[in-house]
Formats: structure tokens, C-alpha cells, sequence
């Protein structure tokens, strides 16, 4: 069964085997080091242009990088992650086999340890794919097909994977890899390039559960993020990972307009550059910063205020609980009021 999930190329025909056996060993193989200590998750959306880059890092120092933007942006990716301190990745997460998620972890590999790699693995017969895949089978790296109900540790947080299941989709962003990360309380969910089709899939399987930091499906298309699925997961930030002035029009009107309707504070790499956000493990703690700021408003987790930077109450914020806003209007679309001291 697994081999129809891999491209069918003799030149691949040892990375197909492999995921043969992780596929049959199962979920007990997906087992990563692990440890008790740190509490923080740290989740790093890099701007990659059109295309996905997340970097999840634990406070005791394991990161598990899910896509790599298109080819492209390989050398910017792995300058980012160089800054970032990143030597070695306990695990890449490639949701799916599309060009604009794989292409940039081509230079990953080059340049980073790699300890595994988990992979949506359906068949896709593409240049890109199969240089990734050839690339990861010569250097050894241990490969895995997961699937819903599978789960595996990062650090002092956990992954579980929701979808896909099988059979599989009708199309490959269907088929994406989704991840629910946990860190004590708080959750963080990943989405690939999934549609509404799954998103009310899951939904009606009641496998979601209350989320604090959503990637938002699709890069926004209007096919993704649905009434449905925001009602299941009420997600207090969204981030969206777009390339500006991009050919397909995304983020859609619809998306963005479904999730104002919710007081989501929503986050886009092509006006906020990386966006990173810091989770505490008690879900009531958490920061936002970004790399361009804009008018580089402050607000605090658990209030709705928000302020200049310059605000006597702005300069109270915990760093731990500092949330970056770019503007007033972005402020204003996730149900935030203006501070009557300052009046930004």
C-alpha cells in the first residue's frame, strides 16, 4: 500500500523501501527525544515569499521545521535559521509534495543534521519532489509516511497528527499532513494547504479541539478557512504565510472576512515579515512579535486594549505576555479598543 504513496522511479526505489518499513513499523517508530524541563513553545513563521516555513522550537532546545518554502528562498531559509541558532533539526515535517513547500528544504538538507523526516508521501512526479526525495535517502536520513492518529514527542511537547487518513483525497493540498503541537495547555495547529472539504471533515469528527495559534489553510485561499472549522478551534491568533502581490489573490476577502467575524488576530508574512509567536504552557500567557512592525502598536494577552509603544501602559507589559501590532486597523479587526491614554 505505501508504495503507491511514492514515486514510482527506480532512482527512488530505496526511499520508497524505507518508507515501507517505517509505514509498517507505525507510530511507536515516530518516538523523538524528549524531556520535562522547558515550558515555552516557540512557533516561527519565516517569510518565504509565497509559500510555507514554520519553525517549532521547544525551550530546551529541539526544533522541528515544517515545509521550506519554494526553491527559491533556500539560501533566505537557511540564513533565517542560522540566526535563529538552529544547528539541527530533530525533525522536517513536509506536508505535502508541491513545489512552494519543498523546493527551499532542498538547501535545508544540505546545510543542516537532519534526524528525520516525516513526509505527507503520496505519489507526485515532479523534478523537485524526487530531488528531495533522492536527497534524503543519500544521506540516510530515517523517512516516515505518518498518519491521523499518530503522534510523536518534540522536546517537552507533543505532535499529533490529524489528517490524512485513508483513503486518500482526491487532490494533493487534501492530502496535506495536519498537526495539532501541545505544550501543556496550549495548542498550535498546522494545516498545509488543506480546503473546507477537509476542514468540516475534521470538524465532524470532532478530533479539534480549542486552539491559541493557527496556520491559516491555503496560504487564505477562499476555499480554506471555513465558519465550521474556526467555530471548532476558536483560535486566538492566525498567521498566514503569502507572498505579497502573489498571482492567486491570497489572502481571499472571504478568509480575512471570516476571520475578523471571529476577533482573530490574524498575522500575514507579506506585511509583517517573520512572525513569532511564544506560547506558555498555561494557554493564558503568550507574545507576538513581528519583523516590521509598522506603527509598532502594544497590546497584552488577556486584555483587549491596545497602546503606543511610548504608553506608560504599554511599557507595563511582561515581555512574556507583548503582543506586536502593526496597525490600528489590524487592531480594530480582532476586537481590540483603543487605549484612553494615549489614544493610538
Amino acid at each position: 500500500m505505501a508504495n503507491s504513496r511514492i514515486l514510482n522511479t527506480k532512482r527512488l526505489l530505496g526511499a520508497a523501501a524505507i518508507v515501507i518499513l517505517c509505514v509498517l513499523v507505525g507510530s511507536a517508530i515516530l518516538s523523538f527525544r524528549s524531556s520535562a524541563n522547558s515550558e515555552a513553545l516557540t512557533v516561527t513563521f519565516i517569510d518565504v515569499g509565497q509559500g510555507d516555513a514554520i519553525l517549532v522550537s521547544t525551550e530546551d532546545g529541539h526544533h522541528m521545521l515544517v515545509d521550506g518554502g519554494p526553491r527559491a528562498a533556500g539560501a533566505k531559509l537557511v540564513a533565517t535559521l542560522d540566526r535563529l541558532g538552529v544547528t539541527r533539526l530533530d525533525v522536517i515535517v513536509s506536508t505535502h509534495p508541491h513545489e512552494d513547500h519543498i523546493g527551499g528544504l532542498l538547501a535545508v538538507l544540505d546545510f543542516l543534521e537532519v534526524d528525520r523526516v516525516a513526509d505527507s508521501a503520496w505519489a507526485h512526479t515532479t523534478a523537485t519532489y524526487e530531488s528531495y526525495l533522492t536527497k534524503i535517502y543519500d544521506k540516510g536520513i530515517p523517512f516516515f509516511g505518518p498518519r491521523a492518529g499518530d503522534s510523536f514527542g518534540l522536546g517537552n511537547a507533543s505532535v499529533r497528527v490529524l489528517w490524512p487518513t485513508e483513503p486518500p483525497a482526491s487532490n494533493i493540498n487534501d492530502r496535506s499532513l495536519v498537526l495539532e503541537v501541545a505544550c501543556g495547555e496550549s495548542r498550535v495547529l498546522l494545516t498545509g494547504d488543506i480546503s473546507g472539504y477537509v476542514e468540516r471533515t475534521l470538524a465532524g469528527e470532532g478530533v479539534l479541539s480549542k486552539i491559541d495559534l493557527m496556520k491559516v489553510a491555503h496560504h487564505g485561499s477562499r476555499s480554506s478557512t471555513t465558519q465550521t472549522f474556526l467555530a471548532s478551534t476558536s483560535p486566538d491568533i492566525a498567521v498566514i504565510p503569502v507572498g505579497a502581490g502573489n498571482d492567486y489573490g491570497h489572502p481571499s476577502s472571504q478568509a480575512l472576512a471570516n476571520l475578523r467575524a471571529r476577533d482573530v488576530l490574524v498575522y500575514r508574512t507579506d506585511e509583517h515579515g517573520h512572525v513569532t509567536v511564544t506560547l506558555q504552557s498555561d494557554r493564558r500567557t503568550w507574545s507576538v512579535s513581528i519583523e516590521k512592525p509598522g506603527d509598532d502598536l502594544r497590546a497584552a494577552c488577556g486584555s483587549r486594549v491596545f497602546h503606543r509603544k511610548t504608553c506608560q501602559h504599554a511599557r507595563r507589559i511582561t515581555p512574556a505576555k507583548t503582543i506586536v501590532i502593526c496597525d490600528r486597523e489590524q487592531a480594530l479587526n480582532a476586537g481590540y479598543r483603543p487605549c484612553k491614554v494615549c489614544n493610538p
